[in-house]
C-alpha cells in the first residue's frame, strides 16, 4: 500500500518498519541509560565501603600497635606460669590476626604509589589492579614484554656486529636504556600490587638505566673502539641469559599458580619447592659466567682508563660493572642459601611425618 505525499508515494510498510526500528533503538537507548546510572551508584557504593574498609584497616593497626606495648608491659612483670602461657597463646592469636589483616590491605585497593610512580605518573593516578585476573594479566604482560624486548635488543647487537657503526650502536644503547626505564615503571606497579620483587633487582635496573645512558654519551674515539667489542660481546651473553631465565621463571610460576602455591603478582620464586632445582641448576652457571664477566668488564675498564684521558665514561662505567657484579653475586647466593635451606626443612618435615606414620 502507497499514499502521496508532497508528490512522492511512500510505502506504509516500510514507514511501519521505521516507527519499529527507531522504536527499538530508543528503548535499548534506555536501557543503556538506566544500566549507566547503576553502574555509577555501584562504583559509588564501592567506593565508599572501600574507604570505610581503609580506615577500619588504620584503625585495627593502631590498636595492634597499642597492644604490643600492654603485651610488653604485662609479660614484664611478676606471672605465674599458667599466666604466662595464657600471653603467650594470646601473642600467637594477634601474630596470626596481624598476617590476616595484612591480607586484607593487599585485596584494597593501594592509596599510595610510593614516591617514584608519583613523581612519574602523578599522585592521583590509581594503579591498583582490583582483581586477581587483572593482576595475572598485567604480570603476563610484563613477562612478554621483557621476552620481545629481549629478542629486539639480540637482533640490534648482531646488526652492529655486522655494520660497526655508530649510530647502531647508539640505537642499541637507546633501546636498552628506554627498556630499562620502562622496567623500572613497571615493576614499581607490580610492588604496589603485591608483588615480591627482591630490592636488589630493582635497584639493578636503576644502575642499568645509568650504565646505558653513560655509554649513550660515549665518544666514538680509539677507547670506545677498543672496548666496544667485548660489550656487544657481552650483551648479546646477557640477552641470551634473559631468554633462558624468562623460560625457567615462567614454567615455574605456571607450576605455582596451578599448584595454587604462587602470588599472582609474583615475578621471581618466593615459594620454593625441590622440583624447582632441575632448571636451577642448569642455570646458576651461566648466571655465574654473565656474572665473572662483569666484573671482568670493569677490570679491563679500569685498566683502559690511563691512557683515556678526559673521557670520564671509563671510570664511571668501571664502578658500575662493578657495583652490578657484586650486587648480583651476593644475592644470588643468599637467595640460592634461603632456598636449599628451605628445601632442606621440607624434606626433614616429611620424614618426621613419615616416621610419625610408621
Amino acid at each position: 500500500v502507497t499514499v502521496e505525499c508532497a508528490g512522492r508515494r511512500i510505502s506504509l510498510r516500510t514507514m511501519d518498519t521505521l516507527r519499529k526500528e527507531c522504536g527499538s533503538v530508543v528503548d535499548e537507548f534506555t536501557r543503556l541509560e538506566s544500566s549507566l546510572s547503576s553502574y555509577i551508584n555501584k562504583r559509588n557504593e564501592l567506593s565508599k565501603t572501600t574507604e570505610s574498609l581503609h580506615k577500619a584497616v588504620k584503625q585495627e593497626r593502631g590498636q595492634l600497635t597499642g597492644l604490643a606495648a600492654t603485651f610488653k608491659s604485662t609479660e614484664s612483670g611478676d606471672l605465674s606460669v599458667e599466666e604466662k602461657e595464657e600471653c603467650a597463646a594470646l601473642r600467637s592469636k594477634i601474630s596470626d590476626l596481624r598476617a590476616r589483616i595484612e591480607h586484607i590491605q593487599q585485596e584494597l585497593p593501594v592509596t599510595n604509589s610510593g614516591f617514584y610512580l608519583s613523581l612519574i605518573l602523578g599522585s592521583n593516578l590509581n594503579v591498583s589492579l582490583v582483581s586477581a585476573v587483572e593482576k595475572m594479566k598485567y604480570k603476563q604482560e610484563y613477562e612478554t614484554f621483557k621476552y620481545k624486548v629481549t629478542v629486539a635488543i639480540l637482533v640490534l647487537v648482531l646488526l652492529s656486529y655486522l655494520f660497526p657503526w655508530r649510530v647502531m650502536d647508539s640505537i642499541s644503547n637507546f633501546l636498552m636504556v628506554w627498556y630499562y626505564c620502562t622496567l623500572t615503571i613497571r615493576e614499581s606497579i607490580l610492588r604496589v600490587n603485591g608483588s615480591k620483587i627482591k630490592g636488589w633487582w630493582v635497584m639493578h635496573h636503576y644502575l642499568s638505566c645509568v650504565f646505558c645512558g653513560v655509554v649513550l654519551t660515549w665518544r666514538d674515539g680509539e677507547c670506545y673502539r677498543e672496548f666496544r667489542p667485548q660489550f656487544l660481546l657481552f650483551i648479546f651473553y646477557i640477552g641470551c641469559v634473559q631468554m633462558m631465565q624468562h623460560q625457567y621463571q615462567t614454567g615455574c610460576l605456571r607450576r605455582l599458580h596451578s599448584l595454587g602455591q604462587g602470588h599472582e603478582m609474583d615475578i621471581t620464586m618466593e615459594g620454593f619447592s625441590a622440583w624447582m632445582f632441575a632448571g636451577l641448576t642448569f642455570l646458576l652457571p651461566f648466571l655465574c659466567i654473565g656474572y665473572i664477566f662483569q666484573l671482568a668488564n670493569a677490570y679491563v675498564l679500569y685498566e683502559l682508563y690511563p691512557k683515556c684521558e678526559g673521557e670520564w665514561q671509563v671510570p664511571a662505567l668501571s664502578i658500575l660493572f662493578f657495583i652490578i657484579a657484586i650486587g648480583n653475586i651476593s644475592t644470588t647466593g643468599l637467595v640460592i642459601v634461603r632456598k636449599f635451606r628451605r628445601s632442606n626443612a621440607d624434606v626433614a618435615r616429611l620424614l618426621r611425618v613419615r616416621m610419625k606414620s610408621e
